[in-house]
């Protein structure tokens, strides 16, 4: 994942379905289409499912914030572009970013399926949510699925010492596996903003190489964290540089010169691409997905580095993760759930239970 779960003990947990029916509720409150708040409640509830609180409902205070100051159009009618058979643009219109990112991958889907493969930019969105799950939505209808993002400087750049690229997120999934998709969902950056944002609220120190505090001087205070550190150095910020060229750039809304250019200007707003390609165009998918497995069993058979350790597969501790939470509920820290009490109060709503 492009984060850290938190390992904060929870109050209570709640069951997975009463959560998205409350952040569903909750932005119906503020003007937002059912559908469109039924899509940014599954999305922050599958982050929580899988472990990553820092993507999950953790992120509804903050939503709300950036629909009081405008930065989030909560009645925005996404439009779709058509530039190609296999090309498409999305101008999501500063909407939620599940909202257009869920018009885009459905848009891949389809015209990958007719024309092999399709690739779409996504300009102009608010915070996508966790990008895995678009990924693994095209992933189990059959394609071979990469989606990757930038947005609002936040990491430095190799070299650097103040924010200077998004952390720019990046997942690669396919049909096939144990678990009926093999996914690779992370971060070019060491660790998320959210997840250093989370560590802060629930006062939990962080390891030495994760950010820099406001000085440029390694922390472990995540209160004082000022800028994340990139994953590999100047592998990570090459990443991230060079996804704004691909996400942003190619949309005709650059970010990041805005952002740190003589101008300064500062808004909120990210930009992604989707890529999909039809598996059973080359092959039976049946054929594919039987070699993925193949493939995992033969990796997990390798001799261990050190006896009795496990060897795991991308996702798949978010997965087993995702199975016990729909079975156990979703745990809620007593901070955050003071904090959806809040919310459901000021909406007019009930408290998931």
């Amino acid at each position: 994942m492009s984060a850290s779960a938190s390992a904060q003990p929870a109050a209570v947990c709640a069951p997975a379905g009463e959560l998205a029916a409350f952040v569903a509720a909750v932005f119906c409150a503020r003007g937002m289409a059912k559908e469109d708040a039924r899509v940014l409640a599954d999305v922050l509830v599958w982050a929580d499912l899988r472990g990553v609180e820092s993507h999950g409902v953790e992120r509804v205070p903050s939503y709300l914030a950036l629909v009081d100051k405008g930065a989030m159009n909560v009645t925005a009618r996404p439009q779709v572009h058509d530039l190609a058979p296999a090309l498409f643009m999305v101008d999501a219109d500063r909407s939620a970013g599940p909202v257009a990112m869920d018009i885009a991958m459905r848009e891949a889907a389809r015209r990958a399926g007719a024309q092999g493969c399709a690739t779409g930019v996504v300009r102009r969105t608010c915070h996508t949510g966790a990008i895995g799950y678009y990924a693994e939505w095209m992933a189990r209808q059959g394609f071979a699925a990469i989606v990757f993002g930038s947005g609002p400087p936040l990491m430095a750049y190799a070299g650097a010492r103040t924010p200077s690229l998004s952390t720019s997120p990046l997942a690669l999934a396919v049909p096939g596996g144990p678990d009926g998709v093999l996914m690779l969902d992370m971060a070019s950056a060491v660790v998320s903003n959210g997840r250093l944002k989370q560590a802060a609220r629930e006062g939990e120190a962080i390891p030495l190489g994760w950010a820099l505090d406001a000085a440029g001087k390694p922390t472990t205070d995540p209160a004082a964290a000022a800028v994340v550190l990139p994953l590999g150095g100047p592998k990570g910020s090459g990443l991230g540089l060079l996804f704004e060229c691909m996400t942003s750039l190619i949309a005709g809304t650059p970010l990041l010169s805005a952002m740190l250019g003589p101008a300064g200007k500062s808004f909120h707003m990210q930009s992604e691409t989707l890529i999909a390609i039809d598996v059973s165009k080359f092959r039976a998918r049946g054929d594919f997905e039987a070699d993925v497995t193949a493939l995992v069993e033969t990796m997990r058979a390798l001799p261990r580095a050190q006896e009795g350790e496990a060897i795991r597969m991308p996702g798949e501790r978010a997965q087993a993760q995702s199975r016990a939470r729909a079975s156990a509920g979703v745990p809620l820290s007593a901070r955050l759930l003071a904090q959806l009490r809040e919310v459901a109060a000021a909406h007019g709503v009930a408290p998931p239970a």
